[in-house]
């Protein structure tokens, strides 16, 4: 089933996929296999260089952020674009549980993170969303205009319901 999301990019034509190029709002985007992002970060892991894929997701959603507010978007409109850009490329359901903006923290569930999932499914107990982790932090950065991180702390991969992150400044 198509998103209602991606059913309105493709009909108003912001979504372009041709020639080899996949671009939303003219930005270029790629589309990878979960078996093959397995493979990158268990590559990352033997390396000890998970932080690397924590930072690739901080880049991700600074560059959503700020492509949104270049064109006048409020703070709203630049989450709704950033949860549904999140939701389209395959991270999972995300909700926020709360947000508090003078504390600089918050905390956000992701219910069928498929990553997290396919780990389960292998036996491997272990937290496994660094990128997503990463995109959330890259976030609320921005959101709260100073630099925040993000953890995961529960995971559905260890055996937890759902992956849980919290945000702190």
């Amino acid at each position: 089933m198509i998103s209602s999301f991606f059913k309105k990019l493709l009909l108003s034509r912001k979504i372009e996929i041709e020639d080899g190029e996949f671009k939303v709002f003219d930005k270029n985007f790629f589309l990878g296999s979960l078996r093959s992002f397995v493979f990158l970060r268990e590559e990352m892991k033997r390396k000890n260089s998970l932080d690397t894929l924590y930072k690739f997701g901080e880049e991700i959603s600074k560059e959503i952020y700020d492509y949104v507010k270049k064109f006048g978007g409020r703070k709203e409109e630049i989450f709704r674009f950033w949860l549904n850009m999140t939701n389209l490329a395959g991270f999972g359901a995300i909700e926020i549980i709360e947000v508090k903006d003078k504390e600089h923290v918050a905390i956000i569930n992701c219910n069928n993170s498929p990553l997290a999932e396919y780990y389960s499914k292998l036996g491997k107990k272990d937290k496994v969303d660094e990128i997503l982790a990463g995109m959330i932090g890259g976030f609320f950065s921005r959101w709260f205009g100073k630099h925040v991180t993000c953890e995961e702390i529960a995971c559905v991969a260890k055996g937890n319901r759902y992956c849980q992150f919290k945000v702190r400044g």
